[in-house]
């Protein structure tokens, strides 16, 4: 969601003789945050979940006329919702019964979040449950003909009028050839942040998806930059031109708590080779545009969609450059602001030989970092945030007191999107004691996998690299390989069957102190090849000791879904929904997502979430699901009850599928 306030922003043009000062005042205020809050120490270990939902509309007609549609409603939907659990806040609800809802960038999106953080390793056993809350708390909230599945990407996005209401296309924000400003939410950051990415880049944002292999493609005839919609569609690869392709794309993210910077400093180092990894195995996102792609996940689309570069940052061409810019405009940049990591921040004297590739940063910014006392690597790390340009600034947030406020750190902190985000506390909550119901430490943010389409899917990958974390931590694990083999894994991450066809640098000695590199596919990372356990049997190795019998039967269950879908006995999502519109009636064998398909998916999807059996996804872990009850929101201010073989006329699920999926199932 990134930082919110609520004002006028300045233009681009007002913007940019402003630059400068919020970049250095961003660099002060976190020295700042560094000072008072870096004695924080033995902070409980405190984890959420965070998922982004995105609403549909149904378009009932004949049967091979059917549609689906983003629903723009998500502001009255937020504020019902909002609405929901300021009432049961009120009425005493308890904590595992409330959730948090924020606005995201799509005007079909809403942000999720548990109303409290878990309580240490054995808080996975509420996990599922929560998921199950908020998706029945917020289809709740929907009208009759409006659903809400958890995908990462809605298919049909761009594609003649697909939202409701419809908008004309080409305003002043996005100049997109296929989706209005409307769809973005109304909250100025997100319009702003459009604009500004497109004045500064100095043209449209440029995405590129390969169109499926399986089509006999004729070269393209069009100009690299299309002008029309026929245009674009004569490509022989996908293209996007637009914000919403990517930032209206959900993910599920994690975020930790660490006993103190220290600790927090590790886990960020130690998660970085797994957020490829997780990339591959969540995959979910094989459309764009309405076009089946060659590939299955959304990272590459997301970092195009928010390239702000100029064209001499991302090709150093010779131009002359603006010296109101993060390095005039000029200095080249090797990647988006939305990307994999650059760099790790540990203390321990490898970091510097795994960091083995260039780091741009301004030297006035690196300077006063080591002068406030950081080390070089952290110091590194905080200044190239500050090597990019603040893209929203409000002009009543401009002359702060840097000793109090953060909004010049968090401009640039929150709008460096990569897979992992470390995350100073806020000051006045930093500063409290570790036993303050209001305190927050410092954390880590895990940021690179897709949403499932079931709770207990999402509940898996959650679970996983939350044990991951305290396994690394108490046994003392090294997982890092150098930054350039980083980049190559999440090069790879995001290709077809990766999950299965690709071969990822790792560790394969993570116990001992010299390090051993191999290519291993994720089946073997998990369960291990030749001397090395896989990180499935550490990670067992570490629950037998550490948690409850409970806890443990849970985790390896996931544990096991998680290895079948590693060994290709079970598809990723973006298989499996490839595969469905692929073998659709309507499909007509030309690369293209059938409306009729795109409606079928995801009212299937839906019932998918509720609890209908979807062997083809889950194999026999379906059951899993099966059991649960049709979670149906009373009138009773949206408090959740579970309602078993009896389902009221008013569930929606029923309504849109004509069954109860779950009565069906069993």
């Amino acid at each position: 969601m990134g930082f919110l306030h609520e004002s006028e922003p300045l233009t681009w043009d007002q913007a940019m003789s402003h630059l400068r000062f919020v970049r250095a005042h961003g660099i002060e205020q976190f020295v700042s945050i560094f000072n008072k809050c870096k004695g924080a120490d033995a902070d409980p270990f405190r984890w959420g979940d965070e998922v982004e939902h995105q609403i549909f509309r149904l378009v009932e007609c004949a049967s091979d006329e059917r549609s689906v549609k983003v629903s723009l409603r998500s502001p009255e939907v937020l504020h019902e919702l909002q609405a929901v659990e300021k009432a049961g806040k009120e009425d005493g609800a308890e904590p595992e019964e409330t959730s948090s809802w924020m606005p995201e960038f799509g005007r079909w999106m809403i942000e999720s979040t548990p109303g409290e953080p878990y309580e240490g390793l054995d808080g996975v056993l509420a996990v599922e449950k929560q998921l199950q809350l908020r998706r029945a708390r917020l289809q709740a909230a929907l009208k009759s003909n409006e659903l809400a599945p958890t995908v990462t990407a809605f298919p049909l996005l761009g594609v003649g009028d697909f939202s409701e209401p419809a908008f004309p296309t080409q305003g002043p924000v996005l100049d997109s050839l296929f989706v209005p400003d409307e769809a973005i939410f109304p909250h100025p950051r997100f319009p702003t942040l459009a604009r500004n990415i497109r004045a500064r880049r100095g043209s449209k944002v440029e995405i590129r998806r390969p169109k499926l292999r399986e089509l006999s493609l004729p070269s393209s005839s069009s100009p690299d930059v299309p002008q029309s919609v026929e245009e674009a569609d004569a490509l022989d690869y996908v293209y996007a031109d637009a914000m919403p392709f990517g930032m209206g794309s959900s993910c599920l993210q994690v975020t930790f708590q660490a006993k103190n910077i220290a600790e927090s400093r590790i886990l960020y180092d130690q998660l970085a080779p797994l957020t490829p990894i997780l990339l591959a195995l969540t995959a979910a996102t094989p459309f764009l545009r309405g076009w089946i792609c060659d590939d299955d996940a959304r990272w590459g689309q997301i970092s195009q969609s928010v390239d702000d570069r100029t064209a001499s940052e991302r090709a150093a061409d010779g131009r002359e450059g603006d010296t109101r810019l993060a390095g005039s405009g000029v200095r080249p940049l090797r990647k988006s602001r939305y990307d994999g990591i650059d760099c790790y921040i540990g203390e321990d004297n490898e970091t510097e030989t795994l960091n083995d590739l260039p780091l741009v940063f301004d030297q006035n910014h690196l300077d006063r970092l080591l002068d406030a006392g950081l080390d070089k690597n952290l110091a590194l790390h905080v200044a190239h945030l500050f090597a990019r340009d603040p893209l929203v600034i409000f002009e009543d947030r401009l002359d702060l007191n840097d000793e109090q406020d953060v909004d010049h750190w968090e401009n640039l902190q929150s709008t460096n999107w990569q897979t992992l985000r470390w995350k100073p506390p806020p000051p006045q909550k930093g500063v409290l004691s570790s036993d303050d119901k209001d305190h927050i430490g410092w954390r880590v943010e895990f940021r690179s996998m897709e949403l499932q389409l079931t709770d207990f899917e999402n509940a898996a990958f959650i679970s996983f690299i939350v044990a991951v974390s305290r396994a690394i931590l108490d046994l003392d694990l090294d997982l890092r390989i150098p930054i350039s083999q980083l980049e190559e894994n999440m090069s790879a991450a995001g290709r077809r069957a990766a999950c299965t066809a690709e071969s990822f640098w790792f560790r394969t000695n993570p116990s001992q102190s010299s390090p051993e590199y191999q290519k291993l596919q994720i089946h073997e990372i998990l369960n291990g090849k030749d001397s090395f356990p896989g990180l499935l049997p550490l990670v067992q190795t570490y629950l037998r000791e550490s948690c409850s019998l409970q806890t443990q039967e849970v985790l390896n269950r996931y544990f096991s879904f998680i290895s079948q879908r590693a060994l290709g006995k079970l598809p990723t999502p973006a298989t499996w929904m490839r595969n469905f519109v692929m073998s659709h009636a309507t499909y007509k064998h030309d690369g293209r997502v059938p409306a009729a398909a795109a409606h079928d998916l995801l009212v299937r999807a839906a019932g998918m979430g509720a609890g209908l059996a979807c062997p083809d996804l889950l194999g026999l872990f379906c059951s899993c699901t099966s059991k649960q009850s049709c979670l149906v929101s009373c009138n009773d201010r949206g408090h959740v009850t579970s309602l078993l073989g009896f389902v009221p006329d008013t569930c929606p699920l029923r309504q849109m599928m004509g069954m109860c999926p779950l009565v069906s199932a069993a």
